[in-house]
């Protein structure tokens, strides 16, 4: 190990790492060549200390933040995208905080990092003067993200504990699902519109189907023998979820609809078509569901997903069960579908009003 000066002025430091590697590099200064020798003997005591186990090893924040970030590579395209963003905002605010290694980051960083996220600020939309907060679900998302990432260090025994425990999540109101009434629906119905937006008006009412999911699906997807519908990921549509892909049963009143469709078109491709012969668009069918509302003096807010919201209520209220209405819903979690649970409440009001004037009869 030296430090010398070379013909042309400049400084050379000859230095061999814990393994024998010769490291040698230039510097315009002896004080620069030194700060490099010294750098590097001290990695290598530090390196030996951490092998004979007097001192443990330290984990860079920002290298295990990749490593965390690549562990999401396999979900779908919107959720990487999604984590990608978040992390790299835990990255900055970690730079922002001189966290150089994951152990520095303490329970004090995490209480500041929940105000940063629950602080006003001005609109990001650029629309507005006003201050706005995320709103409780988008919190609770990177809470949930950060916590996940320091509980995976602390399994790998990287930290002695998740620094994070402390941090609550924010209380989101469960609202209830808006759904149409049995009597909005004959009057939407009842209107005068071209076939082709009756039936898919009709196939999101009795398919429960996603938009997307509904706009690709295909006839090869259709099994009219066996009473169902394929609904998976193909070329140019992905399920938004993996339990996304799922077999939905056809009733007598699809399968009339379907086979009514399946006899006047030849072509084996999409199922539900605009009056013009080609694939729907959210924006044009929402659009003409609105315009239909207000037609059938509908006073509620009307739109494509409300269909779906209806698909599920109406099932609770003929006591078809949460688990099976999750799985033909394709949702992740019978917690999603439970929106759907408070509904059954207004189809109980009837039940319930047997019981008035019990005492005066």
């Amino acid at each position: 190990m030296s430090t010398r000066r070379k013909t042309n002025g400049k400084f050379i430091a000859d230095v061999y790492d814990e393994f024998g590697e010769r490291h040698p590099k230039t510097f315009n200064t002896k004080a620069e060549a030194k700060a490099f020798e010294a750098s590097l003997t001290k990695e290598k005591y530090e390196n030996r200390l951490i092998k004979t186990k007097l001192k443990k090893k330290r984990y860079l924040f920002e290298e295990q933040l990749k490593h965390f970030e690549l562990s999401k590579q396999e979900l779908r395209p919107g959720s990487i995208k999604r984590y990608k963003f978040i992390i790299n905002q835990i990255r900055v605010f970690g730079e922002t905080m001189g966290v150089i290694y994951v152990d520095q980051f303490t329970p004090d960083h995490a209480t500041r990092f929940k105000e940063e996220l629950t602080r006003e600020r001005k609109d990001p939309t650029h629309n507005t003067n006003r201050m706005v907060t995320a709103k409780p679900k988008t919190i609770n998302f990177y809470l949930a993200t950060i916590k996940a990432f320091f509980q995976h260090e602390y399994i790998q025994g990287h930290i002695a504990t998740n620094p994070l425990l402390h941090i609550k999540n924010m209380r989101i109101e469960k609202k209830k699902a808006d759904y149409y009434s049995i009597n909005e629906l004959k009057a939407f119905f009842a209107q005068e519109m071209c076939i082709e937006y009756r039936q898919i008006f009709m196939g999101f009412l009795l398919t429960g189907l996603r938009f997307a999911e509904l706009a690709n699906l295909q006839w090869n997807d259709i099994d009219l023998v066996n009473l169902t519908i394929y609904v998976h990921s193909k070329e140019g549509f992905v399920t938004k979820t993996h339990n996304g892909e799922r077999l939905i049963p056809i009733g007598t009143d699809l399968y009339k609809l379907l086979k009514f469709m399946r006899n006047k078109q030849n072509g084996d491709d999409i199922v539900f078509l605009t009056p013009k012969g080609c694939k729907i668009r959210e924006r044009s069918l929402l659009h003409a569901c609105k315009a239909i509302a207000k037609s059938a003096s509908i006073s509620s807010k009307a739109n494509i997903h409300k269909f779906r919201h209806t698909y599920a209520t109406m099932l609770i209220h003929r006591g078809v069960s949460i688990q099976n209405i999750k799985e033909l819903l394709g949702h992740h979690s019978v917690v999603q579908t439970e929106i759907y649970a408070h509904n059954k409440a207004d189809h109980l009001h009837n039940d319930v009003s047997k019981l008035d004037h019990l005492l005066s009869q």
